[in-house]
């Protein structure tokens, strides 16, 4: 067994990583696979089958049998989505006739502005309630949340008419604000995003160590890109979007710092628990990634911990967008003096420290992608915010349409000015010879992590506006949606098919086939699993 470990070992070593550009058209497959969903879920009957050949299997083929042939795959998918798609078009919303007009909204994004009176009207009045947003973290982020998009959705419309207590000849409507907050209960592309970057992320944990996965997309030694290197990263991101809410809220900064120090809890015991099991056996692994005892898993669980002790910052001083570029700048400095050539030296000196040099060096790097994932979460947040009531026309529906809109277009352009500003950040660093590097994670690796996931949000949305337009369609698939709802448990579950067919299996031998056979029961496995746990949200 020690011979077959240190042959799997060196098997995942000394990868240099692809180009960004084979990284991307890889990604494009799961837009492509939602665009065939979008054109197949009008004519079929909902079902997980439907769900999994669409949105799960395509990301299965794009990393092993069409890895070196991605724009044959994602045409595949296309062609098919955009006949069906010519041969009867998404039908645009009808929208009602407006009784009255909407004032301009105030300037102000905190303070609503107030209803507007009209002679011969009777008053609106309004009731707002918080719109829940709830804080989730990503699959074996944290156990306090699930990977649920649900909690970004605001409560649905409640119109109610009254008598008023006065004499009069009229009513009196009421309003519940968060009613009018969208069209939809939902924010479907993010669900979309964050399971299909877990599906993804599912499949890699353990096509890697087949040899049908390309080694290319393993994660990288010291410089380069790879998909697996830009999927760790976009975890941090996604964390730091679905904690938003949570960072808003105004607790106490140590009430907010006791509570994420609990709810860090479960998963620094997951790491522990790994370290054991990985050292305790023969189980193969690559200690430059993260060093001798660390493992993501400490990673994920200190990051909202630490985004908590700079929450005051936050607060009086810098937004989460400046603070996480400055931490990305002075982690930056900090490496090109001395802590680069340390991390990257062969040499182990200094205790648990040295030991366990990559996980600690690469920590500021993963906060400030967590910052920025806090900073795009809040340009999200205002999309489920209720509208700004100013006539009591807005019954009709058509003030909350047309605010839902504005503020969808609103994000659409927020994500782009990220994701154009990032490439150009990447661009200019790579001429500055500042290389991307997931062991470090340096400016040029947070920063390539930022336009990935900024890009791939836009694109989700845009999809999602055009091809889902009318309010009782189902943009999420199901099966996407039932991952979503337990990422932990269902993260937890792929972790543990990994190490059980690795314990089995001699899996660098294996062949075409042989590979596939095991990589498409996993994926059937886990995907049963998640929709089985459809109907409970596991708290682990």
């Amino acid at each position: 067994m020690s011979d077959y470990k240190e042959a799997k070992e060196a098997f995942v070593a000394g990868n240099a990583g692809g180009s960004i550009a084979s990284i991307n058209l890889v990604s494009l497959t799961a837009l492509s696979g939602y665009t065939l969903y979008a054109a197949l879920s009008s004519r079929l009957r909902p079902s997980p089958i439907l769900d999994y050949a669409t949105a799960v299997l395509p990301l299965l083929l794009g990393v092993t049998l069409f890895a070196s042939h991605p724009v044959l795959l994602n045409a595949t998918l296309l062609i098919p989505a955009v006949l069906l798609t010519a041969l009867r078009p998404p039908a645009r919303p009808r929208r009602a006739k407006s009784a009255g007009q909407w004032l301009e909204e105030s300037d102000s994004d905190e303070e609503p502005a107030r209803p507007v009176e009209r002679a011969g009207q009777s008053p609106v009045k309004t009731s707002p309630s918080p719109v829940p947003f709830a804080a989730a973290a990503g699959p074996a982020l944290t156990s306090r949340a699930s990977l649920s998009a649900d909690e970004f959705a605001p409560a649905r419309a409640h119109l109610k008419r009254r008598h008023s207590p006065t004499p009069s000849t009229h009513t009196h409507t009421v309003l519940d604000l968060p009613a009018l907050a969208a069209p939809r209960a939902r924010l479907p592309f993010l669900t979309v995003y964050r399971a299909h970057m877990m599906l993804m992320t599912v499949h890699c944990i353990l096509a890697i160590d087949f040899a049908v996965f390309p080694r290319v997309f393993g994660k990288c030694e010291d410089f380069g890109t790879s998909l697996m290197d830009v999927g760790v990263g976009s975890f941090v991101f996604s964390l730091g979007l679905a904690s938003a809410q949570g960072f808003r809220q105004g607790n106490s900064w140590l009430g907010a710092l006791v509570k994420e120090a609990r709810s860090a809890a479960p998963v620094l015991a997951l790491g522990l628990i790994r370290v054991v099991m990985v050292k305790g056996t023969e189980y193969p692994e690559h200690v430059t990634e993260y060093g001798v005892h660390w493992n993501f898993f400490f990673t994920l669980g200190l990051l909202p911990f630490l985004g908590t002790l700079l929450k005051p910052v936050r607060r009086r001083y810098l937004r989460w967008s400046t603070l996480g570029l400055l931490v990305t700048a002075v982690h930056q400095l900090s490496l090109r003096h001395s802590l680069q050539a340390f991390v990257l030296s062969p040499a182990r000196p200094g205790g648990l420290a040295g030991l366990n040099k990559e996980g600690l060096a690469s920590l500021p790097g993963y906060l400030a992608l967590f910052l920025l994932g806090l900073a795009a979460g809040e340009h999200v947040l205002r999309l489920t915010a209720p509208p700004k009531l100013k006539s009591a026309a807005a019954e009709d529906g058509r003030a909350a349409e047309d605010h839902h809109a504005k503020r969808r277009t609103e994000l659409a352009l927020e994500l782009l000015g990220y994701a154009v500003a990032s490439w150009v950040g990447l661009g200019i660093c790579r001429a500055l010879g500042i290389d991307v590097s997931r062991r470090l994670a340096n400016m040029s690796y947070v920063l390539w992590t930022l336009a990935y996931n900024t890009s791939f949000l836009l694109a989700y949305l845009l999809l999602e506006t055009y091809l889902f337009p009318q309010p009782e369609a189902r943009p999420a698939p199901p099966l996407l949606e039932a991952i979503n709802k337990n990422g932990l448990a269902v993260f937890l579950l792929a972790n543990l098919g990994t190490g059980l067919v690795n314990v089995a299996v001699h899996t660098m031998y294996a062949g075409t086939a042989a590979a596939m056979g095991v990589l498409g029961a996993y994926s059937v496995g886990v995907c049963a699993a998640a929709w089985a746990l459809r109907r409970t949200r596991l708290k682990i």
